[in-house]
């Protein structure tokens, strides 16, 4: 019976010191926009935070076909996307009245890129990188 209780105790350490292995790997983006590539699997936060007072809201303007999609609503860490599709999209959120009236007060714009994904492609990758040959 102690020994049944001090290895769940010792499972118990190990999750809580190391977390999810299992977990999403999170990329996080800067505040001010620009690249990012965030793969399969992955998620992207994108820290922008929305008025607490509920008056202002991000809101996103493009693109019209998707490659990330959000989570849900923005929370006091920012917005998490998911990639659903391969490729590259400029992302464009305005931060605008949140009664649709008026003009943005401020815009951020983010060329993201998912990588595509095959079945061998990171596989393959990794057995012939160390025989890759450089330039000559």
């Amino acid at each position: 019976m102690r020994f049944a209780v001090l290895l769940a105790l010792a499972v118990a350490g190990c999750a809580s010191r190391w977390g999810d292995v299992h977990a999403p790997k999170t990329v996080v983006a800067d505040e001010a926009g620009g690249a990012v590539t965030v793969n399969h699997g992955a998620r992207l936060q994108i820290p922008l935070v929305n008025d607490p007072a509920g008056v202002y809201e991000w809101r996103r303007v493009e693109p019209q076909i998707l490659r990330i999609v959000a989570e849900g609503p923005a929370d006091a860490e920012g917005q998490y996307f998911t990639p659903v599709r391969s490729g590259d999209e400029k992302l464009r959120l305005e931060y605008r009245p949140v009664s649709g009236q008026g003009a943005a007060q401020r815009a951020v714009s983010y060329d993201i890129t998912v990588p595509e994904v095959g079945t061998f492609s990171g596989m393959w990758d990794a057995i012939t990188r160390p025989f890759a040959r450089s330039p000559k």
